[in-house]
């Protein structure tokens, strides 16, 4: 027999958002959009597929009204409403079946269980076997000698499957009797009434003696006491319950058998799909087919000495380990035209020959990840030179939301001969060093892949007219990080282990005091027992209770701040325990032997171009208070100053210049405090009448249009309603009318394109501002706008470390450039260098780019981090 698999998409989808919003945990992709909801269902469906359905066929309610809301207006009113975050994804589950190539139905005046009726009779009545995926009561009506009901448990992964037999032990009814008992007892889940003071145990009773509804109207007058006036009185709320819970099964759908015939998938649809919303899980479990794998049999050495290497060469460097820094070398694959071998690190530490091939930068080399290659060699005595093509950072530029993963990446260049990192070393506890043939192979198939796809992807760099941004942006930036994280940053152990000190004591004191607030002791980092403290045992107000206890987030405990004074303590307490474990003892941990810190940044991380860092992250020392910034008087310079530049209002600048508003650009270029010449224009006062106030309004539209904060995000960081906020986001476009049409633009651009761009033609692909979803579609919109922004000023502090690198190299001098954070460059400087370096940096920052605002650096010097603030 034929057999066909019937999904209950709402159910599916509404089911898996919850199974992981109850508990706190909604995943979401990089740019920040909700994909718990459509994960779950794509996990679900996976598992479904194993098992090999021959039809598949998903059904969902269309919008708007059914019969059944004409009936009975309460009908499913009960239901909370649906969250924002959830309906996003609507969309998203129907952009994820296109993309698996399986089909959905939906249809306007019904809902998505009339669809699933209908299929499953029909089905059943052409004896295929239908197995109908959903929780929902009302469709066991369906069920026939073909049709069974799969539903699945809360907390187990098996399905329960409800059969004529299994239906008939539970309730001792047939199953086209389900729409009866409902129809008397009601179902919440719906709102559908039934007749009241019914439940499920005297529903079945009567529909034992008379089986449906319409027979016991016939004999109501039977039914004696209480029970029999209950039914008399409201039998016909009982028929039209029934009429409401009885599913339609002769709606307009008709069986397609041969498009939902189950064929599986399209791998670049589908892996695109999954790399568009960071589903890597999913992706790693894809199969390519043979047809798309281009491997052949693969010829390769391992050698003890290296044969002689003169022409260019794909060099991979296999390091075990994330942090580069701390990682074993394992060993190093070379791949050109004519040679394909592997060679250990303890053999190539003794081949001197294949370290002048490393050291000779007339020989180029492309790799992956060079920044990783270099360091990971620095810190076993090698120096490699002459790499000329990064795989990752090409990659990177043509596709920013890619996984940072070489099969990812290389999938996308439609080469699928690559195996997964964690296939070959396994993940966890379980992660080891392979045999050498296994690591031989997999690091000589990742050469060949850098170098068979070097000349495509460039090709499409150039296609693209991204290949300048490549080449003289990315890959110079990657040299000067490479040895900004070499060099290091000093740091003070005795200033860190005194702050640990000085913290522990004023930790221990708050607890002390919260202790003698809240008339007991008690774990105040336990979310669960400080909710019970506040709002069972000191009965606060604004208590949100959830699954897992009351919530204390910060927006909670902020509306607290004046109504008992526990709350200040607990939320210094928690800032002051955050310090402590993550940056105070965090940081002494990531101290290295030659008392530096060695960080790792992330050059193809971002989607706006900014880098980041790990391992520590030092872009993120918090300095909004007091005690974030003590932390930063443990960087010390090795030599004898720290010199900081910063960009002044770099974003706004850039704004200025890409909307080309001609009052900013005045304002700026004759240096006036541009949020107080904002207020004069907003305001229509002179500057100097422009009172703090208003200073400080103008600051937040300023900044705020930067990240395309809403009225309502306006409101709440002002402290004003959302109508006030609405009407000064509308003056300050109506004075400033060129940013408006700057962003309308952007807006019609990226509808058009796909994609906005930077100064220097940096991509920022937004497939949501074509999104019918209007949520996504806002999203969509606000990248647009800001994208831009933000971009060309990450392109722009790149092209000032390249500018600034040269000229220290230029004048030969001895300083360092050490950290980069944000728009800032921080350097190790000699004091007889010092006057030279702050020159120079100022000139080479206020240089870098050519905008019509001009660019403005601002330095300090100082004997360490903090002081230079």
């Amino acid at each position: 027999m034929e057999n066909i698999v019937v999904i209950d998409g709402n159910f599916w989808l509404f089911s898996c958002y919850y199974a992981t919003a109850a508990m706190g945990n909604l995943m979401v992709n990089k740019d920040g959009v909700p994909t718990n909801a459509v994960y779950g269902f794509a996990n679900r469906l996976e598992q479904l597929i194993r098992q090999n359905p021959e039809y598949l066929v998903v059904a969902f309610d269309a919008k708007g009204k059914t019969f059944r809301s004409e009936l009975l207006e309460e009908y499913k009113g009960t239901r909370k409403e649906t969250p924002a975050e959830l309906i996003c994804q609507f969309s998203m589950v129907r952009e994820y079946l296109d993309a698996h190539d399986i089909p959905y139905i939906e249809i306007e005046g019904y809902e998505g269980d009339d669809i699933i009726g209908t299929i499953s009779k029909k089905a059943s009545k052409q004896d295929m076997t239908v197995a109908v995926y959903t929780n929902d009561k009302d469709m066991m009506q369906l069920i026939d000698k073909n049709i069974v009901q799969y539903k699945k448990p809360q907390k187990s992964n098996d399905y329960e499957i409800i059969t004529i037999d299994s239906f008939y032990d539970k309730y001792q009814l047939q199953p086209d009797q389900m729409r009866d008992l409902l129809g008397l007892m009601g179902d919440s889940a719906d709102n559908i009434p039934g007749i009241p003071g019914i439940g499920e145990k005297t529903a079945l009773k009567l529909l034992y003696q008379y089986g449906t509804v319409e027979n016991l109207k016939e004999h109501m007058d039977e039914l004696k006491g209480k029970m029999g006036e209950k039914v008399r009185n409201h039998i016909d709320l009982g028929i039209l319950s029934k009429k409401i819970a009885t599913i339609v099964t002769d709606a307009p759908v008709e069986l397609d058998l041969e498009n939902w015939k189950y064929k599986g998938y399209d791998y670049e649809k589908l892996a695109a799909f999954y790399r568009r919303y960071d589903m890597n899980s999913l992706l790693k479990r894809m199969e390519v087919s043979d047809n798309l794998k281009q491997e052949k049999p693969l010829t390769y050495k391992i050698v003890k000495q290296f044969p002689e290497i003169t022409e260019s060469s794909a060099l991979i460097v296999g390091v075990y380990d994330q942090n580069y820094h701390k990682s074993p070398v394992l060993g190093f694959a070379l791949y050109n035209d004519r040679e394909a071998c592997y060679i250990s690190l303890e053999d190539a530490i003794k081949d001197v020959h294949f370290q002048d091939y490393l050291k000779n930068d007339k020989i180029e080399k492309y790799g992956y990840d060079i920044k990783k290659c270099i360091n990971a060699c620095r810190w076993h005595g090698l120096e490699i030179n002459g790499y000329v093509f990064d795989l990752q950072l090409a990659a990177y530029i043509l596709n920013p939301s890619l996984k940072d993963e070489m099969k990812i990446v290389c999938d996308y260049f439609q080469y699928y001969d690559l195996k997964y990192d964690e296939e070959v070393f396994g993940k966890g506890a379980k992660k080891h060093i392979p045999d050498i043939d296994v690591l031989a192979r997999h690091y000589v198939l990742q050469a060949k892949a850098v170098f068979d796809l070097k000349d495509k992807v460039i090709r499409k760099l150039q296609d693209d007219q991204q290949y300048e941004l490549f080449k003289d942006v990315e890959m110079p930036v990657a040299f000067i990080l490479s040895d900004m994280e070499f060099q290091g940053a000093k740091v003070n152990l005795s200033v860190l282990r005194q702050l640990e000190n000085d913290f522990m004591q004023q930790i221990k004191q708050l607890e002390k005091e919260i202790y003698l607030l809240a008339h007991k002791e008690f774990n105040i980092s336990s979310t669960k027992q400080l909710g019970e403290v506040l709002f069972e045992d000191l009965q606060l107000p604004h208590a949100k209770k959830t699954k897992t206890g009351y919530s204390t987030a910060v927006d909670v405990l902020n509306k607290l701040k004046d109504v008992h004074p526990i709350i200040n303590k607990v939320l210094t307490y928690r800032m002051l325990s955050k310090l402590y474990s993550t940056y105070i003892v965090g940081l002494q941990e990531q101290i290295f032997i030659d008392g530096k810190i060695h960080t790792i940044y992330n050059q193809a991380l971002t989607q706006t171009g900014r880098l980041s860092s790990t391992d520590p992250n030092l872009q993120n020392i918090p300095v909004k208070t007091e005690e974030g910034k003590m932390i930063r008087k443990a960087f010390v310079p090795e030599y004898d100053y720290l010199v900081s530049f910063d960009y002044s209002q770099i974003e706004l600048r850039v704004l200025a210049h890409l909307a080309q508003v001609k009052s900013l650009i005045q304002a700026f270029n004759e240096d006036k405090d541009i949020h107080a010449h904002t207020a004069s224009v907003v305001f229509g006062v002179p500057e100097n009448e422009v009172t703090p106030l208003m200073r400080r309004n103008a600051k937040a539209v300023n900044f705020g249009i930067i990240y395309g904060m809403s009225d309502f995000g306006l409101s709440e960081q002002l402290g004003v309603s959302v109508k006030e906020a609405r009407d000064f986001i509308q003056k300050y476009f109506e004075q400033y009318h060129e940013i408006q049409d700057y962003m309308n633009r952007n807006i019609a651009f990226g509808k058009k394109h796909g994609y906005v761009s930077t100064v220097l033609n940096r991509k920022r692909y937004i497939p949501e501002i074509n999104e019918k979803n209007y949520m996504r579609q806002e999203f969509g919109k606000r990248l647009a706008m800001n994208s831009p922004i933000q971009g060309s000023a990450a392109d722009i502090i790149k092209l000032a470390m390249i500018k600034v690198d040269h000229l220290l190299k230029e004048y030969q001098l001895k300083s360092k450039m050490i950290l980069q954070v944000h728009d800032e460059l921080i350097f190790d400087v000699k004091k007889e260098e010092l006057t030279t370096v702050m020159d120079l940096v100022k000139k080479g920052m206020e240089k870098a780019y050519q905008l019509s605002v001009e660019l403005k650096a601002e330095g300090a010097y100082a004997q360490n981090w903090y002081e230079l603030k």
